[in-house]
């Protein structure tokens, strides 16, 4: 029995750190390739540690230690929750860089790709730097905070193998994906708008000119009106992104609520 209670404990750990790491794979700031594999691993089992007495107990201990089934799928559940939670934050983050996507192939700059920090893919330039530009951001007023906090409540939400996969769960996520796509549509709105009156004012001249090279003179002014627009849309899209942070917060509420069967 002395031996039976301590290894309750280590498998409620094992089982914290797992749904924690989930979040780590895929969250802004913590899934980014640069963040070593080890810090990640050995931050998700102190902050499992320090949550270890609040957190209620599993009642089918006997079951999870007679069965390595029914241990897996206690560390696939967990895996599940820190996975969504951690998914729920990158789609705001997903959300800027299909903007910056859209603004790049408006400018032309579609056709040049630099490497992205966090998803260690490569994107177009425009797209990477106001994803720079969101990360500097989102560490600034505190977000990854946020992030630790929404994991340590999910305890709270969702007791250790509570999770389960339901409709309102699948209808949670295509709602918040079209959101994304909105969002993305919202921050490029001025650059591809003023992008696209000047390719239709390039096409009127076109046809009045024939003898115009619409192609050389279209390219750099295209490229100026696209940094002019940036530029004037810069101190409105700080405000905006920070909008979109407490937007990703509450949805991460929004989330724990419906995985605890609150909404």
């Amino acid at each position: 029995m002395d031996f039976a209670v301590p290894l309750e404990q280590i498998a409620k750990l094992l089982l914290m750190a797992v749904r924690i790491s989930g979040m780590f794979l895929i969250a802004p700031i913590f899934g980014m390739r640069g963040v070593p594999v080890h810090f990640k691993i050995g931050l998700a089992f102190f902050m499992g540690l320090i949550a270890l007495p609040g957190v209620p107990s599993v009642q089918e201990w006997s079951a999870i230690f007679g069965s390595p089934i029914w241990l897996l799928l206690m560390v696939v559940k967990e895996l599940a929750v820190g996975l969504v939670i951690g998914y729920t934050a990158t789609l705001v983050f997903s959300a800027i860089q299909v903007a910056g996507q859209f603004i790049d192939l408006q400018i032309g700059f579609s056709i040049v790709n630099v490497m992205d920090p966090q998803t260690g893919f490569h994107m177009p330039i425009i797209g990477s730097f106001k994803n720079l530009l969101a990360l500097l951001l989102f560490l600034g007023i505190d977000g990854h905070y946020g992030l630790i906090t929404a994991i340590m409540q999910s305890f709270q939400f969702v007791p250790l193998g509570g999770f389960t996969f339901t409709e309102g769960l699948l209808e949670f996520f295509f709602k918040s994906f079209s959101v994304m796509f909105l969002l993305a549509l919202k921050i490029s709105m001025p650059v591809v708008a003023a992008l696209f009156l000047a390719d239709v004012g390039f096409a009127i001249m076109a046809r009045t000119v024939p003898q115009m090279n619409i192609f050389v003179v279209g390219l750099p002014v295209k490229l100026l009106l696209g940094f002019f627009m940036l530029i004037l849309t810069m101190p409105f899209l700080v405000y905006f992104f920070q909008d979109l942070f407490f937007l990703m917060f509450r949805q991460v509420d929004a989330l724990l609520q419906l995985l605890g069967g609150r909404l």
